[in-house]
């Protein structure tokens, strides 16, 4: 033993048998007396509600194995003096600096104070307390036991609020790169998970729903979930709009977010009960919700005025052609629906859809006198129509926009044909961009169902007829059976927008 007593008992209390668990005590010295003597003593200790779960080493090498084992060790009492004269300050620098642990709290308990000396230990050494063995009653071990594990708990608790925030922090910095509703939902589903430290292996024991408030019925944004009447929902939900604030009940939580465009509400059911930091967090993280929430709407303002644009240029170059600004709209929907039908994802489909009605914007470049002729025109004309398709690709390739990039390509590849004999650059099968393919049978069923200033429109079964004929000819073969398997979505399209003159011979 290192000293001739190691603790002045004045209140030994009976062990108990079974084991506890709670707060990490690690006992680090060569000597079990002082293992028996320690845990006599604080047989029955408590501190915040919660006992101390004793972990024993009787070696540097025993404590440095302990410590990789259990990062979350609140304490060690710490022998300097054990199999060499520096042992314990060896455990000390490898606590701190190899396993990088600077939330547990150390004391250093010597009987030989002269072999480190506290000045030097405390400025050299990142301790929290240095003790001699001999000045350790009960009584002060277990006011030394209460001091370090208060500032265990309150480091641990800044220590989580700051991993919180950086969640937060991430959290928010995965929503707000999420600009259509969908994949907003999606991510802040995702991102409410990390943020309640659910693993992955967990998140199905939870239960997340999320609602837009649209006349006064909740319809959700993800499947799995039928509308339900506002006065109908749960009442956590309604709580949640009566009060238009998150409400935390035990397991359960709704964040209320709302904007000039949206109304949502996420309805989560944990599998534990959320803490004060949980909802903390939570509110946090709503706010950021919202402002990525407007930044949405602002986004689908930018989209709307951009679509608008595109729908009335179109509809420009088509009026110009003595044409019905609806064939712009119908090509639209039609290339949307195949980009459907393709698996294309949302933002992809969306984005073609809107480049596709700048398809004949190069029509702008034609003389009059042979965009409005009535009759067939003479080669030479025919020539000089056909140049649109390369005008239209010139004037919009320059741009740094994707729109008008995508509308270049389509401008400029809607009059190949399968077979390599369209224009202007005879590209054949899949060497036409898929874009130029989808337009082109988009715009040609759509324009040999309308009438123009050349010709009156054809029935639907000789339109039918035409593009089966061309399939693999003219019209990329894939395009034409997903047409033909999927024609009620088209003919719902140009029933829709009907042109108001438009009729069969």
């Amino acid at each position: 033993m290192d000293d001739d007593i190691l603790i002045i008992d004045d209140e030994l209390m009976p062990l108990q048998d079974k084991q506890q668990t709670g707060w990490k005590v690690m006992i680090v010295d060569d000597e079990p007396e002082v293992h028996r003597i320690t845990k006599l003593t604080l047989n029955k200790f408590e501190f915040d509600g919660k006992p101390i779960a004793f972990l024993d080493a009787y070696s540097a090498a025993d404590a440095k194995s302990l410590l990789d084992q259990h990062p979350d060790v609140a304490l060690l009492l710490l022998d300097v003096v054990m199999e060499a004269d520096d042992a314990g300050l060896e455990v000390v620098r490898y606590a701190r600096e190899v396993c990088h642990n600077k939330l547990v709290r150390i004391v250093l308990r010597t009987g030989q104070p002269g072999q480190a000396p506290e000045d030097d230990v405390v400025n050299n050494y990142d301790i929290n307390d240095y003790k001699d063995k001999t000045e350790l009653t009960s009584q002060k071990l277990r006011t030394l036991l209460r001091a370090s594990l208060r500032s265990y708990r309150d480091i641990c608790a800044l220590e989580s609020h700051r991993q919180g925030l950086e969640k937060v922090i991430q959290a928010s910095k995965g929503i707000f790169d999420k600009l259509a509703l969908r994949q907003f939902v999606e991510g802040a589903q995702a991102q409410l998970c990390t943020l309640l430290n659910l693993e992955e292996s967990q998140i199905y024991n939870v239960r997340q729903s999320t609602y837009e408030l649209k006349d006064q019925m909740l319809v959700p944004l993800l499947p799995g979930k039928e509308p339900i009447r506002l006065h109908d929902a749960p009442a956590i939900l309604q709580e949640a709009m009566s009060r238009s604030a998150n409400i935390y009940q035990g397991h359960e939580m709704v964040l209320y977010c709302q904007n000039r465009s949206h109304h949502l509400l996420f309805h989560i059911e944990a599998h534990r009960p959320l803490s004060q930091m949980d909802t903390g967090l939570l509110s946090l993280f709503t706010e950021n919700i919202i402002v990525a929430l407007e930044n949405i709407r602002l986004n689908e303002l930018l989209a709307d005025n951009e679509r608008e644009i595109i729908y009335r240029i179109g509809e420009l170059v088509e009026s110009r052609s003595k044409e019905s600004g609806l064939h712009v709209k119908r090509v639209a929907l039609y290339t949307e629906l195949f980009c459907q039908l393709l698996g294309m994802d949302e933002e992809q489909s969306e984005l073609i859809k809107r480049a596709s009605p700048l398809h004949d914007i190069g029509k702008v470049g034609i003389p009059d006198a042979i965009l409005h002729k009535p009759g067939k025109l003479e080669p030479a004309e025919w020539e000089i129509m056909k140049t649109h398709a390369q005008l239209g690709h010139d004037m919009l390739s320059g741009s740094k926009l994707a729109l008008f990039q995508i509308g270049a390509t389509i401008a400029g590849n809607h009059h190949e044909k399968w077979n390599g004999s369209g224009y202007p650059r005879g590209l054949a099968g899949d060497a036409i961009p898929l874009v130029g393919r989808i337009v082109a049978l988009a715009d040609v069923f759509d324009a040999l169902g309308s009438d123009r200033c050349y010709k009156q429109a054809w029935p639907l079964d000789e339109v039918l007829a035409l593009i089966r004929r061309e399939r693999g000819e003219h019209f990329d073969p894939q395009l034409v059976d997903l047409m033909m398997a999927n024609l009620d979505g088209f003919l719902a399209i140009r029933d829709a927008y009907r042109d108001p003159f438009i009729g069969a011979r």
